[in-house]
């Protein structure tokens, strides 16, 4: 391996947690329509059935027995909780209730400045002296109906159905801007709100929009990071953070970039009714028909955040020393789930034993050697249970565990009757027992678990070598999936797919296996396959490039190049694996898959998007379940049509934010937008990366 061109250093970063607030948290009405943070940071919360107030981690009724019904609106007026409920309007200070005045329909908005109180009623437009209670200006709407109000310590804007409207004069008369006779985009304006430099900025139905006050308009067709989707609310914190309620969840906008929290991961439901954002930006609360959203913001590190999954793995992900992800009833309760059990059990459990073995390497931290050391021993059993020599198993279940006895011709009975084996093993268990026994044989194995690991992948050789190249399975029949036939993949155009991908398997097969016996057949056969069979040309071009369709080899194949690197010496070879790793990252590239790129620097020495995979391990969520969400609404999406080529469902040319979608192991691309949800991704898909990263000196643990 080569040197790395340097050590990036994280620091410190925010990481959000969600809370969601809903009857079991006292909202008894979760229709929430307004939300409010009192001058003492309280949150109030309007709803279609009186108000409310967030004690805690609880909400409480809040003057229920004076105000009931819709909220029409909530707003600070000179230190008052400002609250409408149909024509009347009440102020809320030092605990007390007090009623101001009725107006001649529903109130809508209100707001203070520009020399008294604004009160947009569904008719009507009334300006009051707050002090004497005397309307400066009374004036019945133009243009239908109210919706939305602004006001500034100079400026006064009202939307109703067709108009942007102000007053306008001494006289006080309202001046109209009609979109028939103006470039504004959007007539059907949802919510206003002034900047500090006196911009109007609208939430329409086309998005938002800002207004210079005079004659100039911009959108999301001239500034991309403004959202493009229905805004219904525009809030600000006082760091430069803008918050826009949206029908795809609450989009975020900070210096330049916009990022989206939608739901079922951040919010219960997608369109945000309104936002209250305390003046750090460290609480945001989101409203929506559904309950309340509280997203909090907290600083961590990469190091305190792998600690943080090593825990999450213990209580949610160890199956009989098998890491697995989590299978969960509908609510998404972690506690009520259950571990799978997977077609990849070895694979994924290679993996994991990796990543503890590289942490037990860089830390020295005897937890990590205990819980790669319980990974092994369950590899170990995949290769010792089928009875058949050299032969792996793909997972093994138990009496009272899902689909035991089920009756599935794949799943065998083991031969000392303590359980069902399954066959069908493929490429990828190979991958992942070569992968991370190997590494734990370099960097962790005693010598009783160095002779275990070379019988148990020295006998899978064996068996591969015995049976043309093919792993057969119990009914006598060679698998579908594992072959490294030079007759298949070099002459058979079936095995397109396969040819690259798995000549690389099969010689970091055949050096790992040289490597821990020393014994001399496995060398032959790999010059064999390196000169006759010409398998380093197969994997100077191994990716398929198919359209970021399929995901299986991208992860297999990074992999097999580590695991072949990390032993080949020789220069000839190297360049044809690296040829192949390079045209195969530069493909991979614009999905910032974290492994994928520090297994590269890795490799190269180069620091080529480092700071993208750090990236990605700074944005994966603490909360890795797999939620229902719904990103392919978005309108600020770019689509690729490569996708047609391949007669594929449509995806996007770069990959979202991985707190914008659900996290998926390597083999699983990023591409995807939707999903139905149900399940816990476990958290070697941070684990792995981050130890591989701070074993090759390509991130610092700081």
């Amino acid at each position: 391996m080569r040197e790395p061109a340097g050590c990036y250093k994280s620091g410190r970063f925010i990481m959000r947690k969600k809370l969601l607030f809903n009857e079991k948290n006292g909202l008894s009405c979760v229709k929430v329509r307004k939300l409010l943070l009192d001058g003492d940071n309280r949150l109030i919360a309007g709803t279609d059935n009186g108000l409310f107030i967030l004690k805690g981690d609880r909400f409480t009724p809040y003057f229920e027995n004076r105000i009931s019904g819709k909220i029409g609106s909530l707003s600070l007026i000179d230190g008052a909780v400002a609250v409408s409920a149909g024509s009347e309007l009440f102020y809320i200070k030092s605990g007390k209730l007090k009623s101001v005045r009725s107006f001649d329909s529903d109130i809508i908005d209100v707001a203070s400045g520009r020399g008294g109180v604004w009160v947009l009623t569904r008719e009507s437009l009334v300006c009051f002296d707050n002090d004497t209670g005397k309307d400066i200006v009374n004036r019945e709407l133009e243009g239908g109906h109210g919706i939305c109000l602004a006001v500034s310590d100079k400026e006064m804007y009202a939307a109703t159905e067709s108009y942007l409207s102000l007053i306008h004069g001494k006289r006080r008369e309202w001046k109209n801007i009609i979109p028939k006779f103006s470039n504004m985009p959007d007539k059907n304006n949802n919510s206003l709100a002034f900047d500090d430099l006196g911009y109007l900025w609208m939430g329409t139905e086309s998005g938002a929009v800002i207004y210079d006050t005079a004659s100039k308009w911009i959108d999301s067709k001239e500034v991309s990071c403004l959202p493009s989707n229905p805004v219904y609310k525009i809030a600000r914190d006082k760091v430069g953070g803008i918050y826009f309620a949206t029908d795809v969840g609450l989009a975020y906008l900070c210096s330049g970039k916009t990022k989206y929290f939608s739901a079922d991961r951040w919010m219960p439901d997608n369109k945000i009714n309104d936002i209250a954002v305390t003046a750090d930006g460290n609480y945001i609360y989101a409203a929506t028909d559904k309950g309340v959203s509280l997203i909090k913001s907290e600083y961590t590190t990469l190091a305190e955040k792998a600690e943080y999954y090593e825990n999450l793995i213990e209580k949610y992900h160890i199956r009989r020393g098998f890491i697995a992800n989590r299978e969960l009833e509908p609510g998404y309760d972690m506690d009520n789930g259950r571990v799978h059990i997977s077609d990849n059990d070895g694979l994924w459990t290679g993996c994991y034993v990796a990543a503890e073995s590289f942490r037990y390497s860089v830390t020295g931290d005897k937890r990590a050697l205990a819980k790669a050391r319980r990974g092994l021993n369950a590899m170990l059993l995949l290769t010792q249970i089928t009875g058949i020599h050299g032969f792996t198993a793909r997972a093994v279940r138990y009496k009272g565990e899902k689909g035991f006895g089920n009756g599935d011709p794949e799943w065998h009975t083991a031969p000392d009757k303590s359980c069902e084996w399954k066959g069908e093993t493929s490429s990828d268990e190979m991958t992942g027992h070569f992968f991370g026994m190997s590494i734990y044989y370099d960097l962790c194995a005693n010598k009783s678990e160095k002779a275990k690991i070379k019988n148990a992948l020295c006998g899978i050789m064996d068996h591969i070598l015995s049976n043309n190249y093919r792993l057969v399975d119990a009914d006598g029949l060679p698998t579908t999936w594992a072959c490294w036939d030079p007759a298949a993949l070099n002459l058979d155009e079936r095995w397109f797919s396969e040819r690259g991908i798995n000549s690389l398997e099969f010689l970091g097969f055949l050096k790992v296996c040289s490597h821990i016996s020393g014994d001399k057949k496995y060398d032959e056969v790999y010059d064999r396959f390196v000169t006759t069979y010409h398998y380093p040309l197969n994997v100077m071009r191994h990716k398929v490039k198919d359209a970021h369709y399929c995901h299986i080899d991208d992860n297999l194949a990074f992999l097999a190049s580590l695991t072949l690197l990390r032993l080949e010496d020789n220069e000839a070879v190297r360049c044809a694996v690296l040829c192949g790793m390079e045209d195969h990252w530069e493909y991979e590239r614009p999905e910032r898959q974290p492994m994928f790129a520090f297994i590269h620097a890795a490799a190269t020495g180069r620091d080529d998007d480092v700071c993208e995979g750090v990236r990605s391990l700074r944005e994966i969520p603490y909360d890795l379940i797999h939620y229902k969400m719904e990103n392919s609404r978005r309108r600020d999406l770019v689509w690729d049509p490569e996708q047609e080529e391949w007669h594929n469902d449509p995806q996007i040319k770069s990959a979202l934010p991985y707190d914008e979608t659900n996290v998926h192991r390597p083999d699983s691309g990023s591409f995807h937008l939707d999903s139905y949800g149900g399940g816990a991704q476990d958290p070697t898909v941070y684990l792995l990366p981050y130890w591989i990263g701070r074993y090759y000196g390509i991130i610092s643990g700081e």
